[in-house]
């Protein structure tokens, strides 16, 4: 668990039935808040994408891989 911009602790939700349903290929090389299996916002680090507006708690944020990164596994 971990504080997030207000304070509170948040818990790490494991969302197994997530399905994302839009290319994220615009968005490689950023981070990416999931809501709702649609993109919400983007952002070159975690720390800005948290902070905007837009983003809350309980989104998900993920790395979208650059073509020339390795693997990833989430």
């Amino acid at each position: 668990m971990s504080a997030n911009r207000r304070g509170r602790t948040l818990a790490v939700i494991h969302q197994a039935d997530l399905a994302i349903r839009e290319s994220l290929s615009e968005y490689a090389g950023s981070w990416v808040a999931i809501r709702d299996g649609k993109v919400i916002a983007s952002a070159l680090d975690p720390v800005e994408l948290r902070d905007m507006r837009e983003v809350r708690d309980d989104d998900l944020l993920m790395p979208v891989p650059d073509r020339t990164d390795g693997i990833y596994i989430l």
